[in-house]
C-alpha cells in the first residue's frame, strides 16, 4: 500500500526528529517560511487508511522529559555550550565530581565527620604514638603509703599526700606531707642486752615542704603484646619543715624531747598510666629527707660520770648533740587528676 505525504508534512517532519539545539543552527529559507505563517493541519490519510505515522521522541535524538516528581538523569541535558555549561566534552557533570564524597568515608558524607574523624584519629595506630596523658593545668592529688629503709635500728611507716599543680605536661609544683610511725627493731633490743651498749637513736614524728616535679623522661610498655602501658619517670626536689623525736638510753628514768628543724628533700621515681583510664596513675619512688637533728646528750643518765643536770629535759635539749641525719623512704601512690578529662590541642 502506497502513502502520499505532502510538501509541508515532509517539512514538518523533518524539523520534529532535529534535536533542540540543531533546530537553533539551522536557518529555514525565506521561502520556506512562509508556508509556517500559520499552522497548517495535518493531512488526513485516505479513507481505509487506519495506520498514522507516528514520530516518538524516544526514537529521536531529543532526550524524553521527566515525569512529574522525578529528578533528571545524572549529566544533565546537552547543551551548545558543552563542557561550558557544568560538563566535560564526555557528558559528565562537573557539579558532581565537587561534591563527591571525600576518600576514606565508605561513600558517604556524614554530618558529623569532624567527630568521626576524631574516633578514627584515636583508633589509628602510628609508629610514633602522641603523649597518653595531658596533666597541663591540672591538679594532682597522691595518696602514699611508704617504710624507711637505711635505719637499722628504727623502722619507720610513712603515711601522707602529695597536692600538684602541673604548670605543663612536665612541670608541677606542690605540697606534701606526711606522719611517721616509728619504733624500735628487734636488732637494737638484741644489741643491747647482748652487747651491753646502750644506742642513741631519734625517731621521726612528721614533715611538710614545698616542692617542685620535673618529668625529664616518656615512655611506653608493651604487656604481653595486647596492651601499651604508659610511663613516665620524674625528678622532685623541695624543702620544709621536720620534726623528731629523742629515744632515751633509760626510758624508765629519763624523757624524750622533740627537735623542729629544717629540711631539704629529693626524689625520684617513675609513674603509669592505664590504657583505659584519663584520671589515674600509679606512682612509686625513693625520697631522701636531709636536716640537722639533736641526739640524746652522752652524759645523761645514772651512773659515774653521769649528770644529774641532764635529767632535766629541756637542759638536756640544750646540750644535746648535733648531726645530719638522712631519711630514705621507699613509697608507693596512687594519682588522682582533677578535672578528670583532657583535651588535646593538636592533631596527631
Amino acid at each position: 500500500m502506497r502513502r502520499f505525504l505532502t510538501g509541508s508534512a515532509v517539512l514538518l517532519a523533518t524539523a520534529w526528529s532535529i534535536p533542540a539545539s540543531a533546530n537553533a543552527a539551522i536557518a529555514i529559507p525565506a521561502a520556506s517560511t512562509a508556508l509556517f505563517a500559520g499552522p497548517a493541519p495535518a493531512p488526513k490519510p485516505p479513507a481505509g487508511e487506519d495506520e498514522d505515522i507516528v514520530l516518538d521522541e524516544a526514537e529521536g535524538d531529543t532526550p524524553a522529559k521527566p515525569a512529574e516528581g522525578e529528578k533528571p538523569a545524572a549529566g544533565g541535558e546537552a547543551t551548545a555550550g558543552g563542557a561550558a555549561a557544568g560538563g566535560d566534552i564526555f557528558g559528565e557533570d562537573g557539579d558532581a565530581k565537587k561534591n563527591a564524597p571525600p576518600p576514606g568515608e565508605g561513600g558517604k558524607v556524614s554530618k558529623d565527620s569532624e567527630v568521626q574523624q576524631l574516633k578514627a584519629d584515636k583508633a589509628f595506630i602510628t609508629v610514633v604514638q602522641r603523649q597518653r596523658f595531658l596533666k597541663k593545668k591540672r591538679f594532682e592529688l597522691m595518696p602514699q603509703a611508704g617504710i624507711t629503709v637505711n635505719d637499722p635500728f628504727v623502722r619507720h611507716i610513712v603515711l601522707g599526700a602529695e597536692l600538684n599543680y602541673w604548670l605543663t605536661n612536665r612541670m608541677a609544683i606542690g605540697i606534701t606531707g606526711t606522719g611517721f610511725l616509728g619504733n624500735k627493731t628487734s636488732r637494737y633490743n638484741n644489741i643491747r642486752f647482748q652487747e651491753g651498749v646502750l644506742l642513741t637513736a631519734n625517731r621521726t614524728l612528721w614533715q611538710a615542704s614545698v616542692n617542685f616535679t620535673y618529668n625529664p623522661f616518656y615512655g611506653k610498655i608493651a604487656v604481653f603484646n595486647r596492651a601499651l602501658m604508659h610511663w613516665e619517670s620524674f625528678v622532685n626536689v623541695g624543702g620544709g619543715a621536720i620534726q623528731t623525736k629523742v629515744i632515751p638510753r633509760y626510758e624508765s628514768l629519763h624523757e624524750g624531747f622533740t627537735h623542729v628543724t629544717g629540711q631539704g628533700n629529693f626524689a625520684l621515681g617513675a609513674r603509669f598510666y592505664g590504657p583505659k583510664t584519663d584520671w589515674i596513675s600509679v606512682n612509686f619512688g625513693v625520697r631522701t629527707w636531709i636536716y640537722q637533728d639533736k641526739l640524746e646528750p652522752t652524759g645523761r643518765g645514772p651512773g659515774p660520770g653521769q649528770l644529774e643536770a641532764l635529767d632535766d629535759v629541756d637542759a638536756a635539749k640544750d646540750a644535746a648533740t648535733k648531726k645530719v641525719a638522712f631519711n630514705v623512704v621507699f613509697f608507693l601512690g596512687v594519682s588522682f587528676y582533677f578535672p578528670t578529662t583532657f583535651q588535646y590541642t593538636t592533631r596527631r
